[in-house]
């Protein structure tokens, strides 16, 4: 019988923003006869540890950034890779170094995929998102093909970002990122109910998925609502998702005078039922790669206003208005929203347009298991076969 190809996934976090999402879903629907998916994290626990565990997953966890203890990641990285995987599925923001990428190819891990997940870095304060920007820039001037054996984008935009023009266009593979359709298909039954249980009967019920950091621009939202809100007080706005900014987001509801109807539900493991409350799906990202948050909307057969920083790709129904984050266009675009409409399941649809996980997971299996002959020849059991001493590291200044 012929081993299970081992994989890495790297990294999940605790806030289980769309990375982990994506890594974590993937997982539940790959061939667990013909794979293993082992997780990495740098945070401190993962709430959903005991999850992941009974599927025979390891979890590794980081102790340290490569920025600021490079010895210890360069040592934690090697004792993971110890394990012996064939592959290491490297999710990526952003560029700060290669040095986990060279690591792994130094080691000579048959399979290195670097996926493109975002289209600009996320941190909180203008200053460090500059920097970070600069610096994103400055190393991928370096970035070369022999990083990696493989790379993934979720969308173009996402591609251009990661790779600009550094890799061809030809070598990027762009994987849809998919959803169980099923789960997430309009259920009327589901509505009455969790409408009943927050008293939303006869309320217009605004939503918004997604971490409470700037990416996803919550406070924008928080301020069109407002403006609505002052002609029609039969509005609500429920938040899903945790994240650093929800006191200063709580501060600016209640400061707006609308605390009343604006509902910080924090993170919930059935955010399918909570899209069948809503009447709107909201998304005012300051930028995206392609949010799997509004193909589940869409799926509910929600109608969806997003920041024309989201890609126009993402538009799967119809049902989708794009707009530029104009607070006044976006409460006058709220407002005519509000006329009600017959809400359809759009499952179909989402399916036919290949955003359906069962069909996208037989294209990652066959993506992973390509070359299968490097993974039959590669001797293992924790046998070390090359260490990094000297990582290239780029720590050059940008002009």
């Amino acid at each position: 019988m012929r081993r299970k190809i081992k994989i890495l996934q790297f990294p999940i976090a605790n806030s289980y923003g769309g990375i982990t999402h994506y890594a974590v879903n993937n997982w539940k629907y790959l061939d667990k006869n013909k794979f293993q998916c082992d997780f990495a994290t740098m945070s401190a626990k993962l709430d959903f540890a005991e999850e992941l565990e009974a599927t025979g997953s390891k979890i590794h966890y980081i102790s340290c950034y490569a920025e600021d203890n490079e010895k210890r990641f360069i040592k934690e990285i090697n004792e993971i890779l110890d394990k012996g995987y064939d592959i290491v599925h490297l999710h990526t923001k952003q560029w700060k170094s290669f040095l986990f990428e060279q690591i792994c190819m130094e080691r000579k891990v048959p399979r290195v995929i670097v996926h493109a997940h975002s289209t600009k870095c996320d941190a909180k304060e203008p200053e460090i998102r500059e920097l970070e920007t600069r610096n994103h820039f400055c190393v991928r001037k370096r970035l070369s093909e022999n990083i990696a054996t493989d790379f993934w984008a979720c969308s173009d935009e996402a591609a251009d970002w990661l790779y600009g023009d550094r890799i061809p266009r030809e070598k990027i593979c762009v994987m849809k990122n998919a959803i169980e359709v099923e789960k997430f298909a309009f259920h009327q039954q589901t509505r009455d109910k969790l409408r009943r249980e927050y008293g939303l009967e006869n309320k217009f019920v605004m939503g918004n998925v997604g971490r409470l950091v700037y990416q996803k621009n919550q406070s924008f939202l928080i301020e069109a609502f407002a403006r609505a809100y002052e002609k029609r007080q039969d509005l609500e706005l429920i938040l899903l998702g945790d994240g650093e900014l929800r006191q200063n987001l709580e501060k600016q509801a209640a400061e707006s005078g609308i605390a009343q109807a604006v509902h910080f539900l924090g993170k919930r493991e059935n955010v399918n039922a909570f899209y069948q409350m809503m009447d709107l799906f909201v998304l005012p990202s300051n930028f995206e790669g392609l949010p799997i948050a509004l193909i589940e909307a869409q799926t509910a057969g929600l109608k969806c206003i997003c920041s024309d920083y989201v890609s126009k790709d993402a538009d799967l129904t119809g049902n989708t208005d794009f707009l530029p984050l104009d607070v006044n266009r976006w409460a006058n675009e709220i407002l005519e929203k509000c006329k009600s409409y017959e809400r359809k399941n759009m499952a179909e649809t989402v399916i036919h347009a290949g955003y359906d996980i069962k069909a996208q997971i037989k294209e990652i299996e066959r993506m992973y298991i390509e070359n299968t002959s490097l993974f039959e020849n590669v001797e293992r059991g924790g046998v070390i076969l090359y260490r990094v001493t000297a990582p290239f590291v780029w720590t050059g200044r940008c002009a």
